[in-house]
């Protein structure tokens, strides 16, 4: 048991470090991207997520968490397990192919219809029949990730998370700069340099599998004729019926897949109609699709990005708080809750300070826009009810009350598309910023009244202190930051910009510890 909860940390360390990777190379990527596409082609690639979300779910997201779970939960031991584990994936990938196949089919065939009817954007018509093509791959790889997540082995998912980001911007970087490509053509190659790290990435986790599937089967001379068969197979069926394993498969399946795909239909439903809301509030259909692609490839981006840190130590938390719940250790569960939720707030707390005393210049320097700059300071406010809501999410799944998370979920969502459809046609984007703002208020304060009796926080350590040391790090920054020579070199603004950050960061947490706001046993006691 103790191993697997080491394997836990270390294959949820990992994707941390991944994530983190991942998002800060993606910000290069980002800042790359606007400056070449510019801000209306910036939406228009953006607006072609939505379908992908919606189609991913159907096809990837289900089978891989369906995978994972049937993995895991394998009762049969040795060789049977494997032959098993591997009539598991077999069925999983035979599944995903025929469903992103068809997929596949009616996104690139309905293109036009699709862009003109549901996107209400014709201009991402050429770009949904390229970006359709990774379906496939993307299906592939998301369900042999699931299998090594249900083996308790995140390397895989890792570095294959790792390569399709490296390849994609290697790719896009390389061909737009050697070919000096921008405008439409370098939109056209930033939605073929997604396919091209699609693919790379799915290639690795094949060759990844095949590793697998092998080591296993090295038996001794003495090994039964049926391991010596199996070698001859990379998906070899169990010896029991397939039957029982599809139709389990099946069942997971479309009750996973049902659930997020009213989560998806909805989030896309807000990507849609943000475009649409900005055109009835009189903008033309350039600028409203800058302002979308501002928002969501820029802004809202920066603001998720230290969201990697609460993520990672919410899926810590998950199992062991899982378990606290079988034993009925109540005690233990409010420990785990109250501690998650701390951190949370902590994070939260600086990242609104930074996005608040910094987010114009992060606008202005970093993706030469004011507008992003904009965007960032107002969803500063969004830091710490999101990070808090993220962990809080994951401690009530773990308690096993995931129909509650879809429901506060879904009233979230409502609640942010009556903004969006009712008062931005009326005041513009600043009514969806502040619909984004209350929905997320609500989704963490109907989590908290669940949890309340779980919390256990206190106001000094938890509220006072930190507040009072970003409040006296935030006027002596104010003060010094304008000091330095900002207009010399965009370099000499980024690392100005940095070094203001971590010395920010440096400090809050060197006081939080002094004060004992803050305490690392607690994290290493909490692992145990």
């Amino acid at each position: 048991m103790k191993r697997i909860q080491n394997n836990l940390i270390q294959g949820t360390l990992l994707l941390t470090i991944a994530g983190f990777l991942t998002r800060l190379i993606g910000f290069g990527y980002r800042i790359f991207l606007a400056d070449r596409l510019g801000e209306h082609l910036l939406g228009i690639y953006q607006l072609i997520f939505p379908v992908y979300g919606i189609c991913f779910t159907i096809y990837g997201a289900g089978v891989q968490t369906t995978i994972s779970q049937l993995v895991a939960a394998n009762p049969e031991k040795g060789e049977k397990r494997e032959r098993r584990n591997r009539s598991i994936l077999k069925w999983g990938i035979l599944l995903s192919l025929s469903l992103s196949l068809l997929l596949l089919a009616i996104v690139r065939q309905g293109a036009s219809f699709i862009s003109t009817r549901l996107l209400l954007e014709p201009a991402c018509a050429p770009y949904l029949e390229l970006f359709c093509l990774l379906f496939p791959f993307c299906g592939i790889s998301s369900c042999i990730n699931g299998y090594f997540y249900g083996k308790n082995s995140a390397k895989v998912p890792a570095v294959s998370q790792m390569l399709e980001q490296l390849l994609r911007v290697f790719f896009v970087m390389a061909v737009c700069i050697f070919l000096s490509l921008s405008g439409e053509a370098g939109c056209r190659i930033a939605v073929i340099g997604t396919v091209v790290g699609e693919v790379g990435a799915c290639l690795y986790n094949c060759w990844q599998l095949y590793k697998s599937l092998q080591a296993p089967r090295r038996l001794p001379l003495s090994a039964t004729s049926v391991g010596a068969a199996a070698k001859r197979k990379l998906f070899a069926m169990s010896t029991s019926p397939a039957s029982p394993v599809l139709s389990t498969l099946l069942f997971l399946f479309i009750t996973l897949t049902s659930t997020k795909l009213v989560l998806a239909l909805l989030h896309s439903v807000e990507a849609v109609f943000i475009p649409a809301a900005l055109k009835k509030f009189g903008l033309s259909p350039e600028d409203a699709l800058g302002i979308y692609g501002i928002l969501t490839g820029i802004a809202l981006p920066f603001i998720l990005f230290p969201s990697t840190v609460t993520n990672s130590f919410a899926v810590m938390l998950l199992p062991a708080i899982a378990s606290a719940q079988a034993e009925r250790h109540t005690s233990l569960i409010r420990r785990y809750v109250t501690l998650s939720g701390k951190y949370s707030l902590l994070i939260g707390y600086l990242f609104t300070c930074l996005f608040l005393l910094f987010g114009r210049d992060f606008g202005g320097v970093l993706f030469q826009s004011d507008t992003a700059g904009t965007f960032i300071l107002v969803l500063s406010w969004l830091c710490p009810f999101l990070y808090l809501s993220t962990t809080f999410t994951s401690v009530i799944n773990g308690l096993g009350k995931t129909q509650l998370t879809f429901f506060i979920t879904v009233a979230s969502l409502i609640v942010k598309i009556y903004f969006l459809i009712a008062l931005v046609p009326k005041f513009g984007i600043h009514a969806y910023l502040m619909g984004s703002l209350i929905s997320q208020i609500l989704m963490t304060i109907l989590e908290w009244i669940y949890l309340k009796n779980y919390i256990c926080l206190s106001l000094k350590k938890d509220f006072l202190i930190p507040g009072c040391c970003l409040l006296a790090l935030g006027c002596l920054s104010r003060f010094l930051y304008p000091l330095f020579p900002m207009q010399k070199s965009r370099w000499l603004a980024i690392g100005t910009l940095g070094a203001f950050c971590l010395a920010i960061c440096i400090i809050y947490f060197a006081v939080l510890a002094i004060a004992r706001c803050i305490d690392l046993r607690e994290l290493r006691e909490s692992m145990k």
